[in-house]
């Protein structure tokens, strides 16, 4: 300034005597913004704790945290997510809101202006009634913005809120662990509740199924082995009874149409227990119930378990763990902690095969069968769709030589329901809309037209060989029970509940493709 005339030497040396005043503060929007908002969080977290354990500040040190994140990934996961969910509601009626005044009343006391007008004193009904009293807001939208001012009750607010369809969707490296893409929901400002975290878990449906398939493959079962479709009955547990009676099936297309009446005979056939140990070997660290219903995805799992229990598939019998940090330097560039994630060998690489090959059925003439044709998928890719009951949940998780991903779509309270379909409707075009945008991209470093490799053990022999006759002996003992009537097992319901199923309830998905 001085340089220019517009500052004289003496105003300048006088200036630059006095103190800078700093008028900084951060908008309570920066913690929204940015890469992967809901990817951080979790990021944050896992730091801190390190950094308590290790007697750094995160704050004060310096560090340099190296994580997986792909940039570009991300970007195609979020507009996916937003491509499909966008003006996705389900308003629930005064009835259905009348069942559930627990949660209303659970999600006002949660809210930040019920805990300030507590904090400065105000009693809980005064508080109460201010939730009927019409102000003005700001709340989420599918706008350019993604909010909108409006006028109405924060009872209301509530209401409109917990009406827009969420998401978690989540791609990673199978080989690796190396997460590159997290999106925990549809607007990080709005809505922060994590669907892709391990603390966040919902039922399932029809994606625990390829878990069962492959421990009966592992344990001798062909993939070409013909499967009843009839009740099953489990002493003291009652009997599962399917819409009408069909088959047999060949297991290898029983998964396909994701048939539950052929998944419940599996699970006979395997073991009850053995598959929910088989399951914690996996990784799935959530409470798993050994009930009949258990192998139709009754129980709650978090997105992330899901996808570490599937790697063993595109690894040929390696789970890999999940990893989001790669390294952590100080301000110099010390190395102070490299990460590396947990692999094991579950399955051997004939049964992983098989079960890629049976997976692949899915989207070629199963419930995914829509995938490749309506978003341009090359090459191979394999995968499952899942659905709970009254369209609370819809999953697709798939994968390719390269890359997994998995996707998760519902409203946050299970009563009000998604309704967009089952899992091949709501949840598998967004694994589709992002796969389609990496393959469009020739400099991400993304092989679409690769295929899955047949093992060198395998070489001359197909996977649909001949049943061995142990495989057949072993199930036909186990089939051999006696059947009679009983209680049937809902998947809807809470562990150890049961209650009398209508003959016409096909459960999720198995009346979706004929």
């Amino acid at each position: 300034m001085v340089k220019n005339n517009k500052l004289s030497s003496t105003e300048a040396e006088r200036l630059k005597k006095e103190p800078i005043k700093l008028d900084f503060s951060p908008t309570s929007d920066s913690q929204h913004e940015g890469v992967a908002p809901y990817f951080r969080q979790v990021v944050e977290q896992d730091v801190k704790a390190w950094c308590k354990k290790k007697g750094y500040n995160v704050y004060k040190d310096g560090l340099k945290i190296y994580t997986t994140i792909d940039p570009t990934m991300q970007q195609y996961a979020e507009e996916a997510v937003e491509e499909q969910m966008k003006g996705k509601t389900r308003f629930a009626n005064a009835k259905k809101w009348a069942d559930h005044k627990t949660i209303l009343l659970r999600a006002m006391k949660e809210s930040d202006r019920y805990k300030k007008m507590l904090e400065e004193g105000v009693d809980e009904k005064e508080i109460a009634a201010t939730f009927n009293v019409k102000t003005k807001m700001k709340v989420f939208a599918w706008n350019s913005t993604k909010e909108k001012d409006t006028i109405m009750t924060p009872l209301d607010s509530i209401k409109y809120m917990k009406a827009f369809v969420q998401t978690g969707f989540m791609a990673m490296d199978p080989a690796t662990g190396e997460v590159k893409a997290w999106v925990g929901g549809i607007n990080h400002k709005y809505f922060q509740y994590d669907h892709v975290n391990i603390n966040t878990k919902r039922q399932v449906g029809s994606t625990i199924k390829p878990l069962l398939y492959c421990l009966a493959v592992d344990n001798g079962y062909s993939p070409c082995m013909s499967i009843p479709l009839t009740s099953v009955y489990f002493p003291g547990q009652g009997s599962y009874c399917p819409d009408k009676p069909q088959g047999p099936m060949q297991m290898k297309k029983a998964l396909a149409w994701s048939k539950n009446n052929a998944t419940v005979n599996i699970l006979k056939m395997v073991g009850i227990q053995h598959f929910v140990d088989f399951a914690k070997k996996l990784g799935i660290v959530s409470d798993l119930h050994a009930y009949p219903s258990v192998c139709l995805g009754a129980d709650a799992i978090s997105v992330i378990e899901m996808m570490r229990a599937y790697t063993m598939f595109p690894n040929y019998g390696i789970n890999t763990k999940p990893i989001y940090i790669t390294r952590i330097e100080d301000r110099n560039g010390n190395l102070l902690e490299n990460f590396v994630p947990e692999r094991k060998e579950v399955i051997n690489e004939v049964t992983a095969f098989k079960m890629i090959r049976m997976m692949m059925g899915t989207v070629l003439i199963g419930t995914g069968r829509r995938l490749k044709p309506a978003y341009g998928i090359e090459g191979e890719c394999a995968g499952k769709t899942g659905t709970t009951n009254s369209e609370a949940d819809a999953w697709f998780i798939g994968y390719t030589p390269q890359l997994m991903a998995g996707a998760w779509v519902g409203c946050d309270d299970r009563f009000i329901g998604e309704g967009l379909g089952e899992g091949a409707r709501a949840a598998m075009p967004i694994w589709g809309l992002f796969f389609k945008r990496l393959q469009a991209n020739e400099k991400i470093g993304y092989n679409a037209i690769t295929e899955f490799e047949k093992p060198a053990i395998m070489e001359g022999i197909d996977e649909c060989d001949a049943v061995d006759e142990i495989s057949l002996q072993r199930a036909a003992a186990q089939m051999n029970v006696t059947r009679g009537e009983g209680e049937d097992v809902d998947p809807d319901q809470e562990p150890g509940e049961t209650n009398k199923l209508d003959p016409a309830d096909k459960g999720p998905e198995d009346n979706d493709y004929k």
